[in-house]
């Protein structure tokens, strides 16, 4: 298990003469870690880009082993059971040590929780399943999946699903958990990078009226996938739309 130092991430603009969810604004446009009317605090945690709990207090440390283990959990929807976990994570222990150091990780991530959000139901443990409480925190990649989602929901109105793509590239950061060396890893970041290429596509197709703005999305696409092969069907599109 391996960690990486957490890194600012670039940002991406409105299109001109067009409104924008906030960069890592949720579904409903709302900031990520901003508090609606009695909600209690959230823990920010990015997984686009270098991992890392975002606002954890000084002189706290998060163990690089449970910032693994939470990227997973988060990566896999929210849940595992601990065979799972065991297999992916720390193949190599015997079982019981495994376990033992499971809980350690455990351990320190629900004192960092608390310490960000005070008391709450963070991350729950039965009958060997772990779960995170989805409602305690604001991800970029659940934000990134669920404007993909509102964005299909909204295929008849054209402005609604240009607002929650928006929404959706503004989340990411970078790759899936980048600078790490994760054993795990491979199979999820490709399945990400490929929903955010498709987000990006999709959004500079409906932006094809507006060439400089269609472009603007898939030059950011391109800072972290640049050779991917929908930002050439992207482009063409694109091309033969405003030609």
């Amino acid at each position: 298990m391996n960690d990486a130092q957490p890194g600012g991430p670039p940002a991406i603009g409105p299109a001109a003469g067009a409104s924008a969810d906030p960069p890592g604004a949720d579904a409903t446009g709302r900031p990520l870690g901003q508090r609606a009317k009695g909600e209690a605090n959230r823990v920010r945690v990015q997984v686009l880009g270098p991992p890392a709990i975002l606002g954890v207090p000084g002189g706290q440390h998060v163990r690089p082993q449970a910032m693994e283990f939470l990227a997973y959990l988060i990566v896999r929807g929210s849940s595992a059971y601990q065979h799972e976990i065991l297999d992916d994570l720390l193949p190599e222990p015997p079982h019981r040590l495994a376990a033992q150091r499971l809980y350690t990780y455990t351990y320190n991530l629900r004192q960092i929780f608390r310490s960000i959000g005070g008391d709450n139901t963070y991350l729950r443990l039965r009958r060997h399943h772990y779960t995170l409480n989805r409602d305690a925190f604001d991800v970029d990649l659940w934000t990134m999946r669920d404007s993909i989602i509102a964005a299909q929901r909204a295929a008849d109105d054209p402005p609604a699903s240009v607002a929650a793509l928006r929404s959706a590239i503004s989340a990411y950061n970078g790759p899936l958990a980048a600078g790490t060396k994760y054993l795990w890893l491979a199979r999820y970041r490709e399945v990400v990078a490929d929903e955010f290429m498709t987000a990006a596509a999709t959004l500079a197709e409906a932006l094809a009226d507006r060439p400089a703005d269609a472009q603007a999305v898939l030059d950011f696409a391109a800072r972290y996938h640049p050779d991917h092969e929908l930002l050439a069907v992207a482009g063409a599109t694109i091309r033969d739309r405003s030609s």
